[in-house]
């Protein structure tokens, strides 16, 4: 029997039991089956044979019906709305042939366009993909997630064949406010994509207006092969790491390939070549370019897309310090999207560059608001603290991060440098040689080694980590920005001046941080220091 008809035939048994167990658990059912009484003359069995033969029968048969709906059986009411919700990554009905990319591309779908009913909050799938183990628990994630509600459900491909069901639970009471299951061609995906999401706006008692109805049907392709090519190309960007991000460029091209009008895709191969930029995987001059034209080439087919307008303005920031254009696209796509963490968080850090603290303080709490169990926006709470010269708030928040990640090599960093700045040299050289022994050796954790012992006045120590970096630069790239911070801590400031300027040369986007970082605070008198912000369109 070919693999295929085993899994087809696997999974019709996994869709009878799911069908069993839902029975057994709505009070709809319950009453339903309270009523199925033998009539008089009737044996006691046969109603049960024949709801068993019943089943079988479906299974077998295939379920060639288009959508088997389940009533609400506990509705919402506006007097008791739903304000906010999660949709889980969509788990396999055989797990032996899931397909990771699909399950949670289907949910980041259904993220983006819920995302555009303003009066909902939509946690976004940063915040959702820790859910993709078999074994989630929809109630225990819409708890973490401190969401009204949960959407959930079971997909799977079978050839030219898509199975999905799926189901909208509120998280209070637990009770499912509404259910439904879809067995169509894969080339119909967008369409049960289209149906999911004006049942759940329905469910949830929604008024919506004429463009949000549009927006809610809104497909940035037809294309259902290009659009499988780009849920693989954002699965692998969404690792976070340099091998991911270029496999996912290779996917997000072929997708383009498929569909040169695929905004999406632009979007995502923008925010891939943002991330080897950030993170070394290509030479700056190489990346933030290749970035900026795919994100320019997304917003010439659809402006209205707030990834590609946060992926502009990161850009813009990080790498041609074109301030005023960075904030506008930042503001865009916030006003597009108000739910979209990155953006807020992003937008957080541009804030801080430009000294604006107080918002960069509140921008970085909306993020961790909108997804609170994102590493990345409790750094930057603390971060944001740290800049604002709040070390005590900063400590503290870095350590909740680290309970997040005991491996966030951002956290490690602002929590060393806060306790520079308390004057808690012990502290802060204890830190940077624990980052040192957790991150390899990384560069950055080396010099803010080398700076804390100077610092500190432990020249020989000092000294003896420049000449440690100058052996890493055989092997590896160190930023300038690494020696400078020892020049400083040691209180050379024409070799930290050196070494700033070939930092500028090189345009390190951690420069762009320079006005507001304390440990360049020694610098400020400096008409040197003024000359360089200047250049970079930036004043103290």
């Amino acid at each position: 029997m070919p693999s295929e008809s085993v899994e087809l035939i696997a999974a019709e048994r996994t869709w009878a039991t799911l069908l069993i167990e839902e029975e057994e658990t709505t009070d709809v059912q319950e009453e339903a089956s309270a009523a199925v009484v033998p009539h008089r003359g009737i044996g006691p069995r046969l109603p049960v044979l024949l709801a068993c033969a019943l089943l079988v029968a479906l299974a077998v048969a295939g379920y060639y019906f288009q959508a088997q709906r389940a009533e609400p059986s506990a509705p919402t009411s506006l007097s008791n709305p739903i304000k906010s919700i999660a949709v889980l990554p969509f788990k396999p009905l055989v797990a032996e042939s899931r397909d990771e990319s699909l399950e949670l591309g289907m949910a980041d779908s259904l993220i983006m366009r819920h995302n555009n009913l303003g009066h909902l909050t939509v946690r976004p799938l940063t915040a959702v993909r820790r859910y993709i183990d078999l074994e989630q628990d929809a109630i225990k994630a819409g708890q973490e997630l401190h969401v009204d509600s949960v959407l959930e459900g079971n997909i799977q491909r079978f050839g030219d064949r898509i199975r999905v069901r799926v189901s909208l639970v509120r998280i209070a009471d637990g009770r499912p406010l509404w259910a439904e299951q879809f067995d169509e061609k894969f080339t119909d995906i967008l369409a049960v994509q289209d149906s999911i999401s004006e049942r759940v706006a329905g469910a949830l008692v929604m008024k919506l207006t004429g463009e949000e109805r549009e927006l809610l049907k809104k497909r940035y392709t037809d294309n259902t092969e290009a659009y499988q090519l780009y849920l693989k190309g954002r699965y692998f960007w969404n690792k976070l790491n340099v091998k991911a991000a270029q496999t996912g460029i290779k996917y997000f091209n072929q997708a383009i390939e498929l569909d040169p009008h695929y905004a999406l895709a632009y979007a995502g191969l923008a925010d891939s070549y943002n991330l080897l930029g950030n993170f070394g995987g290509l030479p700056m001059k190489v990346s933030y370019p290749e970035a900026r034209a795919a994100a320019e080439k997304a917003l010439g087919i659809d402006d209205t897309l707030a990834e590609a307008h946060t992926s502009l303005a990161g850009v813009l920031a990080d790498y041609y310090w074109d301030w005023p254009e960075s904030e506008r696209h930042f503001k865009r796509a916030i006003e597009l999207n108000p739910n979209y963490a990155i953006a807020h968080e992003w937008y957080s850090a541009y804030l801080d560059r430009m000294g604006r603290l107080d918002e960069a303080i509140r921008e970085a709490q909306r993020a961790q608001e909108i997804d609170p169990l994102s590493l990345s926006a409790s750094v930057q709470v603390g971060a944001a603290y740290y800049w604002a010269r709040q070390y005590d708030h900063a400590i503290e928040q870095m350590h909740k991060a680290l309970e997040m990640d005991p491996n966030a090599m951002d956290a490690h960093r602002v929590l060393g440098l806060s306790f520079v700045q308390k004057g808690m040299h012990r502290e802060a050289i204890a830190k940077f040689n624990e980052a040192r022994r957790l991150f390899g050796n990384h560069p950055q954790m080396v010099g803010l080694l080398g700076y804390s012992y100077g610092i500190a006045g432990r020249e020989s120590e000092a000294r003896g980590v420049l000449d440690e970096l100058n052996g890493l630069s055989k092997q590896r790239y160190v930023s300038p920005i690494s020696r400078a911070a020892i020049h400083i801590g040691l209180g050379e400031t024409d070799r930290a001046f050196e070494w700033l300027e070939k930092a500028y040369v090189e345009r390190v986007w951690v420069l762009g941080i320079l006005k507001v970082e304390p440990v360049f605070d020694p610098l400020h008198s400096d008409p040197r220091f003024t000359d360089l912000l200047r250049r970079m369109n930036l004043t103290l």
